[in-house]
């Protein structure tokens, strides 16, 4: 049998606060932030009352196509956009639009964040910075 690493709650958390800090720190809007696992099942989701219900579960769909897909939401939403129009009825994915972002951890996808409330590429800034900041702790 082979194990695997998987993402805690403590570690969709820190993820998010993660998130957070970046997004304070770069003066942008309030954020709605969903960290997900590598099945697209949501670990925990965060919105403030600033943030628009919808944009949760913007966040939610954002994450679950980058974890199912193993790459950015952005690929999606790019190739949607150059005339890939098929894409729109891919099977168990809602949100093809930048803003999320899977994490890989030892070569292996553990699930993904998605951001959403802000302009796509501040989205997508949002999460790669909290996933980085969390990485880094594990890389050391």
């Amino acid at each position: 049998m082979n194990n695997k690493p998987y993402l805690t709650l403590e570690n969709a958390k820190s993820i998010i606060v993660a998130c957070h800090e970046f997004a304070d720190k770069k003066d942008y809007s309030p954020v709605a932030i969903a960290v997900c696992d590598d099945g697209g099942h949501i670990i925990a989701v965060e919105r403030s009352a600033a943030v628009p219900p919808i944009s949760a579960k913007i966040a939610v769909g954002k994450a679950r196509t980058a974890a199912l897909g193993r790459r950015d939401s952005r690929i999606y939403e790019d190739q949607i956009n150059n005339g890939r129009e098929a894409l729109l009825s891919a099977p168990d994915v809602e949100a093809l639009m930048t803003g999320g972002v899977p994490i890989f951890f030892e070569n292996m996808c553990l699930g993904a964040v998605g951001v959403s409330n802000l302009k796509p590429h501040e989205d997508e800034e949002v999460a790669k910075s909290g996933l980085a900041d969390f990485l880094a702790d594990y890389s050391a």
